[in-house]
């Protein structure tokens, strides 16, 4: 999970049933203001969503589960060949893990 300069988010999925990465990614989000991200992978399909809502840069690529590329996971940074580019500076909230999807109803909004 990455913010780009431009203030838009980045998931990067490794799934299960490919040998690359698939990317989400956000639009550009006002800065200094609080939002609810959730990243849902559903068994098909790995999506997206900002306060609520499905982001519609999410890619059509079948994900039917992740797997762990055997690297680091990083919050808020992505690296390149080892070396990390970019991090991110600020406050994140609650990170919540789970092993099932869940429904938006379910999200922390």
């Amino acid at each position: 999970m990455n913010l780009n300069e431009g203030g838009a988010l980045q998931w990067a999925t490794y799934a299960t049933n490919r040998d690359a990465i698939s990317t989400n990614w956000g639009h550009e989000l006002p800065r200094e203001t609080w939002w609810h991200a959730a990243v849902v992978n559903d068994g098909r399909h790995t999506i997206l969503y900002v306060d609520g809502s499905e982001l519609l840069r999410n890619p059509s690529t079948p994900a039917p589960g992740l797997r762990t590329t055997s690297e680091f996971w990083m919050l808020g940074a992505y690296h390149y060949d080892r070396v990390i580019e970019r991090s991110f500076y600020g406050w994140l909230g609650d990170v919540r893990i789970v092993n099932r999807t869940l429904p938006v109803r379910s999200f922390m909004l």
